[in-house]
C-alpha cells in the first residue's frame, strides 16, 4: 500500500495552494500546466490505495468506496472548473477551493487506510503472516545452527516424510475399500424379495410332493 507516497503527495499539494505557487490570480491554464502532474499521480495512487484496503478489510468497503469516489469528484471538479466552456466561464477560484477540498477528503483516506493497514481482518492477517514466513524461508534456511540441532532437525524430517508416506498408503487402502463396498452394494441391489403368495404356496406343493411319494404304487421289484 503506497501509503507513504499518498501523504507525501497530499502535503506537497497542499502547499501549493498556501504557497501562492497554484493562485486564483494565475489564468486557468497555467493553474492546470501546474497542477496537473500532481493531480495525476494523487488520483492514480488514490486507487491504488482504495484497492488496497478493499483486500485488507473488504467489510469496510462501503466506506472506502464513498471516502474515495469524494476524492475523486473533488478532482475532477476542480477541472471541470478550470474549463468551462460556453456561457459559463472557467472560475480559478471555485476550483482552487475544489482542490482544497480534494487534500480534505485526501486526508480522509488516508486516515482510514492508515487505521486499516494496522488492523486488517484476521483472515487476511493471518494469510499475510504466511506471506511472511514464505518470504524469510530462504533465509532461515541459510542461518547456522549447532549440530546437534541439525540432526535433530534432520531426524524430524525423515519422521515426518515417513509419517506422509503411511498416510498416503492408507488413504490408498481406504480408497480401494471404498471401491469393494461399492461393488458389494452394486451387487446387493440385484436382489429382489420374493412375493409373498409364491412363497406361500412352495411349501404346499412340497407337502403334495411327499404325499404323493407315500401313496405311490408299490414298485415291480417290491418284496412280497
Amino acid at each position: 500500500m503506497n501509503i507513504s507516497k499518498f501523504e507525501e503527495l497530499l502535503q506537497e499539494i497542499s502547499a501549493s495552494t498556501t504557497s501562492g505557487v497554484i493562485s486564483e490570480r494565475l489564468p486557468p491554464s497555467e493553474i492546470w500546466k501546474k497542477s496537473e502532474p500532481d493531480v495525476t499521480a494523487l488520483r492514480s495512487l488514490a486507487e491504488q490505495v482504495k484497492k488496497s484496503m478493499l483486500v485488507l478489510k473488504p467489510e469496510k468497503a462501503a466506506s472506502i468506496e464513498k471516502r474515495s469516489a469524494t476524492l475523486t469528484h473533488s478532482l475532477n471538479r476542480f477541472k471541470e472548473l478550470l474549463f468551462r466552456k460556453g456561457e459559463q466561464a472557467p472560475n480559478p477560484k471555485l476550483a482552487l477551493d475544489e482542490l482544497r477540498k480534494a487534500m480534505t477528503e485526501g486526508a480522509s483516506l488516508l486516515d482510514l487506510a492508515k487505521e486499516i493497514k494496522g488492523s486488517p481482518s484476521e483472515g487476511i492477517a493471518a494469510i499475510l503472516k504466511l506471506k511472511e514466513v514464505y518470504d524469510s524461508k530462504e533465509y532461515l534456511s541459510a542461518i547456522p545452527v549447532p549440530e546437534v540441532t541439525y540432526v535433530r532437525f534432520a531426524s524430524l524430517k525423515t519422521e515426518i516424510e515417513g509419517l506422509k508416506r503411511s498416510v498416503a498408503n492408507l488413504e490408498r487402502s481406504l480408497s480401494e475399500l471404498r471401491t469393494n463396498l461399492d461393488g458389494v452394494v452394486d451387487e446387493l441391489t440385484k436382489f429382489r424379495a420374493l412375493p409373498a403368495e409364491k412363497a406361500k404356496d412352495e411349501p404346499e406343493k412340497a407337502e403334495e410332493t411327499s404325499n404323493e411319494d407315500t401313496n405311490a404304487e408299490p414298485s415291480l421289484m417290491t418284496k412280497e
